[in-house]
C-alpha cells in the first residue's frame, strides 16, 4: 500500500504542474482574446462614426438620380473618414450636376422624399442627407443665388456642347459672380438664338454643371442654368 501511495504521489506531482500551466495559458489566452475583440469593436465603431454637420439649404425642388430633394434645410450626416466640409462640397457638386451621373465611385440611394444616402466603394465612408424643414429660394454660400421665377426654352436648342430641351429652367448666380439675374437671362436668350448652336465668343461653358463664364474672369462673369425639375 505504501508503494502504491508513493507512486500515486509521484504521478500527481508529475501531472499537476502541467494542468496548472494549461490553466494559466487558457486564462491569459482568454484575456488576450477579450482585449483583441475590444480593439476590433472600438476600431469598427470609429470607422462608422458619423459627424453631424451644419444645416445645408437646397434652394429649389431638386433631384439627383433616384433621390427626390424638395427645397428646404437639410441635415448632413458624414462618415468620420469623410468629414463635414468634404460632404458639403460633394453635396453641392451633386446638386449642380447637369446630367445626374455622379462621378465614380459615388452612388446615390433615394430613401423617400427628402432623404438620400451617398456611398462610395471600397468600404469608404459616405454621407446621408435628410430634410428638416424650411423653404426654398434665396442663397446658399456654396451654391450661390437662385434667380426668381423660371426661364422658358420654347424649342430645343444646342448651345455649344449642351442641348437644352423645351421646358422650364432655373438661373443661378454663383457666389462671387458679378452678373445680375436680368443680365443672365439676356445672355442665355442670346446663346439659345446663336446660329448653328455656336456659343458666342469669348464665352465658354462647363459641361459638368452648365456654367457659362468668360475665361478672362471666370469667377466674376459666371452664371449657371439648371432644369427646373432637376436631373434624373
Amino acid at each position: 500500500m505504501r508503494a502504491c501511495y508513493g507512486s500515486a504521489l509521484i504521478a500527481f506531482a508529475a501531472v499537476s504542474p502541467v494542468r496548472a500551466s494549461r490553466r494559466r495559458l487558457s486564462f491569459f489566452f482568454s484575456l488576450a482574446l477579450v482585449a483583441g475583440l475590444a480593439v476590433l469593436a472600438f476600431g469598427s465603431s470609429s470607422a462608422v462614426a458619423k459627424d453631424s454637420c451644419p444645416g445645408f439649404k437646397v434652394l429649389h425642388d431638386d433631384r439627383i438620380g433616384s433621390a427626390e430633394l424638395p427645397a428646404g434645410t437639410y441635415s448632413v450626416i458624414a462618415a468620420e473618414d469623410l468629414g463635414c466640409e468634404a460632404a458639403s462640397k460633394l453635396f453641392t457638386r451633386f446638386l449642380q450636376d447637369w446630367d445626374g451621373n455622379l462621378p465614380r465611385p459615388w452612388r446615390v440611394t433615394g430613401e423617400g422624399s427628402g432623404v438620400a444616402s451617398f456611398s462610395r466603394g471600397g468600404g469608404m465612408g459616405g454621407f446621408t442627407v435628410r430634410r428638416t424643414g424650411g423653404s426654398g429660394g434665396g442663397t446658399n454660400p456654396e451654391i450661390g443665388k437662385l434667380c426668381p421665377g423660371t426661364f422658358t426654352v420654347n424649342a430645343g436648342s444646342d448651345v455649344g456642347p449642351l442641348y437644352f430641351a423645351k421646358g422650364q429652367y432655373l438661373l443661378y448666380i454663383p457666389a462671387r459672380s458679378g452678373i445680375t439675374c436680368r443680365r443672365a437671362s439676356v445672355l442665355f436668350t442670346r446663346f439659345l438664338a446663336a446660329p448653328g448652336g455656336m456659343l458666342p465668343s469669348p464665352w465658354r461653358v462647363l459641361t459638368q454643371t452648365a456654367t457659362f463664364y468668360k475665361p478672362a474672369n471666370p469667377t466674376r462673369s459666371a452664371f449657371r442654368v439648371e432644369p427646373e425639375a432637376g436631373v434624373s
